[in-house]
């Protein structure tokens, strides 16, 4: 049987972004992965892990799924025009989570109560679906997931490489 291949934009490249960007080249999938330094800062590692570097929107609109995997208070600064011209089917993940006291500074409706999902869909203008947000990047490298006690909540290798 054939594998599926999806087209996935990956903007942002550090631990989760470029982590998820490896795994999801490694099984086949179509990468482009972006960031905010532009396609030229990302050559390198795209064409270690199989991957294409790309602009933020020209990663968007070549996707059928776009990962934004970027501090929420970065979401601001994405281009207006990001998804202007990406189809509606498009599924986008975000995979952050706010932290006001750690690199965020405070965002005020959030503070307030608004979801941070609610937040980043309002600044993009697209539904996100929230995902890779509760595991850390060496464990999605790792393929597991271990526990305080010692036990492991494996992801499953098959998966993930």
């Amino acid at each position: 049987m054939a594998r599926l291949r999806v087209k996935i934009g990956v903007i942002g490249a550090g631990a989760v972004g470029g982590t998820l960007a490896r795994l999801l080249a490694k099984l086949g999938h179509q990468v482009s992965i972006a960031n905010s330094r532009g396609p030229e800062s990302l050559t390198a590692l795209a064409t270690e892990i199989g991957a294409s570097s790309a602009s933020m929107v020209d990663a968007a609109q070549a996707a059928e799924i776009v990962i934004v995997a970027i501090p929420t208070k970065a979401v601001a600064d994405l281009p207006q025009s990001l998804f202007a011209n990406v189809p509606g089917s498009v599924v986008v993940v975000d995979t952050g989570n706010y932290h006001p006291e750690l690199r965020d500074g405070r965002i005020d409706a959030i503070d307030r109560g608004m979801l941070d999902s609610e937040w980043v869909a309002q600044q993009i203008g697209r539904p996100v679906i929230k995902a890779f947000n509760n595991i850390l990047a060496t464990s999605l490298r790792e393929g597991s997931c271990e526990r305080d006690d010692g036990a492991d909540r494996s992801l499953g290798r098959g998966r993930f490489g």
